[in-house]
């Protein structure tokens, strides 16, 4: 089974070396980066199998992110991570086209299975 080509976007550095390295072990290839434009940019310069997303960060806000990965990339899936249990904020991620909401610290295990839907 190929594995995915995975982009991490988080304002959070230790978070996403935390990331990155758990899912190059598992066999991913992953790109980073640490604010939403600079996400957006390299989504439009490589294909990906999926984006994982912050939903807050500065500047540009994780939710804004996903509207233009919509717009522009609609058959990127995306996982949003939020970091509180705010079943209100998981429920406008969804609405607006994220496939999974998972919340920080993100659970390992379900990553995977959102990574796998």
């Amino acid at each position: 089974m190929m594995r995915k080509h995975i982009l991490i976007v988080d304002d959070d550095a230790t978070l996403l070396s935390l990331l990155k390295m758990r899912l190059k072990s598992t066999g991913y290839t992953v790109d980073t980066d640490e604010t939403g434009w600079d996400g957006l940019s390299k989504l439009a310069q490589a294909d990906y199998d999926v984006v994982l997303l912050d939903y807050m960060m500065p500047g540009i806000t994780g939710s804004t992110v996903l509207q233009h990965i919509q717009a522009r990339r609609p058959s990127v899936p995306v996982v949003m991570m939020i970091g509180h249990t705010s079943s209100q904020v998981a429920a406008q991620a969804l609405a607006g086209g994220a496939r999974a909401c998972l919340v920080k610290p993100v659970d390992l295990i379900k990553l995977e299975q959102a990574l796998y839907c």
